[in-house]
């Protein structure tokens, strides 16, 4: 009898001890346990040169027409690489119909878009510290990084996935970010705070997240 409530007292604080532990952080996603079923249609596609160019200005709060200038005059996606990104040109080339497959130019093209925006941001939000968008209250140690594993680094991984991707960041993605900047610092780079933002900013909106719905 004894045996069994000793048993019983056990268990109960078993119990008692797992409750009591911290709950997982509701800002952090985790990886799904197990693989996501795939779609049964798979219909994804590309976003193409307006909603690629809208999503990257609302995601960066940048004026749409200054994304990307070619020689700081010429739209990247309206003019000049229009129909590398999908478009059409009827009145130049006689496209009137988007092409059915992306071009081999088209992943170069997205991602120059990707780092014009993002290089813009990033001066912006150095410049003027105090109105940032996106790399606000983060620490700087002169050229560099402050405090590289601190709430503030990961702070602005977190507000760049959820104004990219629309949804909080998953713990690897964190993680993966965190050491790049840590192995962006191991070089002999000459502002790795800077080169940071600008390399995580890319890689999240050039992402194929990012350029595909």
């Amino acid at each position: 009898m004894r045996l069994n409530k000793l048993l019983m007292c056990a268990a109960l604080c078993v119990a008692c001890t797992d409750s009591a532990q911290a709950p997982p952080d509701p800002d952090v996603l985790e990886l799904p346990a197990t693989p996501v079923a795939k779609s049964a249609r798979g219909n994804i596609r590309f976003k193409g040169p307006e909603r690629l160019n809208t999503d990257f200005a609302t995601a960066l709060e940048l004026r749409p027409e200054s994304v990307c200038l070619e020689l700081g005059l010429y739209p990247c996606t309206a003019a000049v690489h229009n129909v590398a990104l999908g478009g059409v040109d009827p009145y130049g080339a006689g496209l009137y119909e988007s092409p059915n497959a992306t071009a081999t130019t088209t992943p170069i093209v997205a991602e120059r878009v990707a780092w014009t925006a993002c290089t813009q941001r990033v001066s912006a939000d150095l410049d003027n510290p105090s109105a940032a968008v996106i790399f606000r209250g983060v620490p700087l140690s002169g050229k560099k990084l402050g405090n590289v594993d601190g709430p503030e680094v990961r702070g602005v991984i977190g507000l760049l996935t959820q104004r990219v991707y629309l949804r909080n960041p998953y713990r690897n993605e964190l993680e993966r970010y965190v050491r790049l900047a840590k192995d962006i610092e191991a070089t002999a780079t000459a502002e790795p705070a800077r080169a940071w933002m600008q390399a995580v900013c890319f890689a999240i909106l050039s992402s194929a997240e990012s350029v595909f719905y």
